[in-house]
C-alpha cells in the first residue's frame, strides 16, 4: 500500500515559491505568506498545525523546544537548519528528504525531524 503525503504548513520564513514547488510534487500546503498570516506568532502556527494536521515546516529552531515543552509531541515539525536558505536548495533538500523518509509524518505519533545539508536527525 502508497503511504499518503502529509499535509504541509510552511511557517512565514519560507517562501512561496516552495509552497509551489511542494504542490508540483503532490503535496497538501498550506503557506502562512500567501495566506497574509506572515504576523502569526509561534503559538498560533501550532494551533494551525494541530487543528489542520499539518506538518510545519520552519526555518525557525525554536520549534524543537516548541515541540517538547510548550506543546509535548502534539504536532509534526521539521526544522531545516540551512546555510544556504535559497529557494532552489530548499527545494531540492526537501525533495531529498521527502523521498528517502516516506510515511515519517504519516504515522499515529507525532515526529520532529531537523535537517541539515550533512544529516536528518529524526526523533520520535
Amino acid at each position: 500500500m502508497r503511504s499518503q503525503k502529509p499535509k504541509l504548513l510552511l511557517d512565514a520564513n519560507l517562501s512561496p515559491e516552495t509552497a509551489e514547488y511542494l504542490r508540483l510534487l503532490g503535496f497538501d500546503v498550506k503557506c502562512l505568506i500567501e495566506e497574509n498570516l506572515g504576523n502569526l506568532n509561534d503559538d498560533e502556527v501550532v494551533h494551525i498545525a494541530i487543528r489542520e494536521k499539518r506538518v510545519v515546516i520552519t526555518f525557525d529552531l525554536d520549534f524543537g523546544e516548541i515541540y517538547y515543552f510548550a506543546y509535548p509531541k502534539k504536532f509534526n515539525a521539521l526544522v531545516m537548519r540551512l546555510s544556504d536558505q535559497r529557494v532552489e536548495f530548499m527545494n531540492s533538500i526537501l525533495k531529498n528528504f521527502f523521498e528517502n523518509n516516506k510515511g515519517f509524518f504519516t504515522k499515529r505519533t507525532y515526529r520532529l525531524a531537523v535537517v541539515s545539508e550533512s544529516e536528518v536527525r529524526k526523533i520520535l
